[in-house]
């Protein structure tokens, strides 16, 4: 019985959106540290007409400038070429108004990263999927 609750727990998380909208169209999507960066957080996209408002926020951000876009791919592997480009990331936070819809950021197939730095761009220190 213990191994079945245990089995619906993890196939139940493994199946839960990346991101979650709320009643007004705002998207929360969880962002990850990676490459032992400490620096995870969240990225909320609320709707501006036909633009979006990205904020940014990371626990253990850098006083570094830090490079952060929309992508396409995966967090693990991604177009290099970024989409949508987003303002640095300085201290944990970044908030830029992106000239897209917010249902085409959330479809699928993107995610938002942020680099170590502008010498170090190579190296990502956050990702999130951008999908609800």
């Amino acid at each position: 019985m213990i191994r079945s609750v245990a089995t619906f727990v993890i196939l139940t998380l493994a199946s839960a959106p990346a991101a979650m909208a709320d009643s007004s169209g705002t998207v929360v999507i969880q962002m990850s540290a990676m490459n032992g960066s400490g620096e995870s957080g969240t990225a909320t996209l609320k709707p501006n007409g036909n633009k979006t408002v990205v904020v940014l926020k990371l626990v253990g951000g850098s006083p570094v400038e830090q490079p952060a876009h929309f992508h396409t791919g995966t967090c693990d592997k991604y177009e290099p070429r970024p989409l949508y480009g987003l303002n640095d990331v300085v201290n944990g936070t970044s908030t830029t108004t992106v000239s897209q819809p917010i249902d085409k950021l959330v479809a699928g197939g993107l995610i938002i990263n942020v680099h170590k730095s502008y010498d170090d761009i190579a190296t990502q220190v956050s990702c999130g999927v951008a999908k609800t």
